[in-house]
This record gives structure tokens, sequence and C-alpha cells, in this order.
């Protein structure tokens, strides 16, 4: 899938020690690229913190001692990342769960050696939980034109419930959550952001299908029921 627009979209998550971007660093960055008219393009980097003022909730919420003790974990270099981050990152749109956190950890990481460079990404960050929240509610103006119900509001309300939930507003969007042995993971995460913003942004498949292609999509799924034939 590509963008339809001229900015590269940048579907970012950080596993971090913690909350507070002062005290806290992040350990495991995963940026998924989209550029208009190329496929999607995955980076992930692994950078080790200062666990002094970690938070123990958020070690034990990301795994990180069980991850990084892995016999295949690997290391990278602080100060390659950080150039690495500015150039993948230069004047895309930053598209994540409550992306200013991530912006904010990403800022503190190419801050210590890339001082002049930090917040190289389009200035407008793009929260997925927002927009499945916002797509909802879409669905729910749309609902009630045709019932003249609007008991449809609070069908939404019940469902997302506040604050908003990350997962539970994507899976009311029809996008499941992340597996539990990817949840929390850098790239499981950047993955299920990339996956709500297509479910909200990219017309269903069936939809969009000339009728040749419906046909085929048709005779494919006959085959398939009848063994082949």
């Amino acid at each position: 899938m590509t963008s339809t627009t001229k900015y590269a979209l940048a579907f970012v998550d950080t596993e971090t020690t913690g909350l507070d971007p002062f005290l806290h660093d992040p350990w495991e960055i995963a940026v998924i690229l989209r550029e208009p008219g190329k496929g999607d393009v995955e980076h992930v980097f692994h950078v080790e913190p200062d666990l002094y003022n970690a938070d123990p909730k958020a070690l034990e919420i990301n795994r990180y001692g069980e991850r990084t003790t892995a016999p295949d974990w690997r290391w990278h270099n602080r100060a390659v990342v950080g150039g690495l981050l500015t150039a993948i990152l230069d004047g895309a749109v930053m598209v994540g769960s409550n992306p200013s956190f991530d912006a904010g950890m990403l800022n503190k990481l190419i801050g210590r050696t890339f001082p002049e460079k930090t917040n190289p990404w389009h200035y407008r960050t793009i929260d997925v939980a927002t927009m499945a929240a916002g797509y909802l509610y879409g669905q729910a103006e749309r609902m009630t034109h045709r019932d003249c119900d609007p008991d449809w509001y609070g069908k939404v309300a019940e469902r997302l419930r506040w604050p908003w939930k990350s997962y539970s507003a994507s899976e009311a969007a029809g996008t499941p959550r992340p597996a539990a042995d990817v949840a929390h993971t850098a790239l499981g995460d950047a993955r299920w952001c990339r996956d709500l913003w297509d479910r909200i942004t990219v017309p269903d498949a069936f939809y969009a299908a000339s009728d040749e292609q419906l046909a085929d999509m048709v005779a494919d799924a006959l085959k398939r029921r009848s063994g082949g034939a």
C-alpha cells in the first residue's frame, strides 16, 4: 500500500524505561516508513538505556529483562541510530499511538548527538486512537441519519470509554490489538498503528474493485469452496 500524498508516513513506536523523557530513555525504536509510490520499509533499533531511574513497571510491561537477555539480542551504536533516525524521519508525518510521547523520547535520543537536528519530522503528528474515535463517531452520525436513532452516539461512547484506550478504539474500528507475544514491542505496535491507519483511510478492496476484479474474487472463492473444481 502506498501513500496518496507527497509526504512520507512514518509509523512509529518506542519502548522506554518509563514515561518521563527527562528521566527515562527509549531502548527500542521501530519506524515503518511509507514513501509515496514505494512499499513499506521497516527499521528497528536497540539503544542501551540508563537504568538508574528506570520505572520497574515499565520494564515489566515491555519485558525488558526477558527480551534484552535473549541470545540474539544486539545493541546498536547510539550516535549511529540518532543519525539514521534523523535521515529516515526527515519531513515525514509521524503516525502512532500518542505520538507526542514517542516524539519526545526520540528528540532526547537524537539531541544527545545532534542537538541541532531535533524534530526532523513534520510538525503535525497523528494519533491513530484519536483517528479511530473520529471514525467511529462518523459512523454514529451516518447510522443516526439512517435510523433516526441518536442512541448510536451513546453506543460509541460506551464502546470507547473515556479516556479512550488505544486498543479498545482500534478493536471497535475493526483492527485487532497486537497478539500477546508482540504487544509492547516497538515493531509489533508500529505494525498495529499502520494496520489501523489503513483500516480507516484505505477503502475495502471489495468495494474498490472493478467488475472484473470482483468476478475473479468470486470465482476464486467458489473454487476454494468446491475443492478447486
